[in-house]
């Protein structure tokens, strides 16, 4: 798909497909596109050409809340004036599911992120953790196809980075939720993921898992930005049945 503002094109011919249940990264620097890719997945931007498929099912053309998509930004986007079972419950309330089954499922989305009675706090009386993990629960509690995560651990201190980490990918095995995970974080990217998209300038560099990335980088820029490399500029030639390496 390609994806443009104007005259300027963020995205140009990206193409993906996700097996079910897998977690993928988007993985690149700032402006690189991949949060402008999560965006339009979710209805909240338009593509200029390509589709957007969920399990057959074309959904570029169809209203946000159609999609059964769950969102989590990096802001977290808690309403401050609502409590935690409001929070979570926004989507299914949305949706016109039976307060009775609203309940059970904000029951289910909390202790499935570790904060069973928490439901009558205000996002105020919370840690930064523990927004994230309301703002989890609220992408979860309606059982999406499809999960998308916007930077989310951007916001966290080291230790609460690294605990949210592990918390995300056991509740993305244990839900089997599809999962598209965006950052600029090489190690996020290398210790959560299934597969990894490495963009650069709104392109696709690499597509891999975690150690194709890393141990045999398609191109300088993914070698140079997944880790530590050594890399010399050089020319290949050849001279009669030899082949020459030169180097400057």
């Amino acid at each position: 798909m390609d994806i443009a503002y104007g005259k300027f094109v963020a995205v140009r011919d990206f193409s993906l497909s996700i097996r079910k249940g897998s977690f993928v990264t988007l993985l690149g620097p700032s402006g690189c596109g991949k949060t402008t890719i999560l965006r339009s997945i979710a209805g909240l931007v338009d593509i200029s050409g390509g589709q957007i498929m969920i399990d057959g099912r074309r959904v570029d053309d169809i209203p946000i809340y159609k999609r059964n998509i769950g969102l989590v930004f990096q802001s977290y986007a808690l309403f401050p004036h609502k409590n935690v079972f409001d929070n979570v419950a926004f989507g299914l309330k949305y949706r016109n599911v039976p307060k009775p089954e609203i309940a059970r499922k904000v029951g289910k989305a909390l202790e499935m992120v570790r904060l069973p009675g928490s439901e009558k706090k205000l996002p105020s009386q919370l840690s930064g953790g523990q927004q994230q993990r309301i703002a989890l629960a609220r992408a979860i509690v309606f059982e999406p196809q499809v999960l998308l995560l916007d930077e989310p651990l951007s916001a966290l201190d080291a230790n609460m980075r690294e605990e949210m980490r592990v918390e995300i990918k056991k509740i993305q095995k244990e839900t089997g939720i599809t999962a598209i995970f965006v950052t600029h974080d090489q190690e996020e990217a290398l210790s959560m993921s299934d597969r990894i998209v490495v963009m650069n300038a709104g392109a696709v560099e690499q597509i891999g898992t975690p150690e194709q990335v890393y141990e045999t980088p398609a191109t300088a820029f993914v070698a140079d930005f997944l880790g530590k490399a050594n890399m010399l500029a050089g020319t290949v030639s050849r001279s009669g049945q030899a082949v020459v390496l030169g180097t400057g």
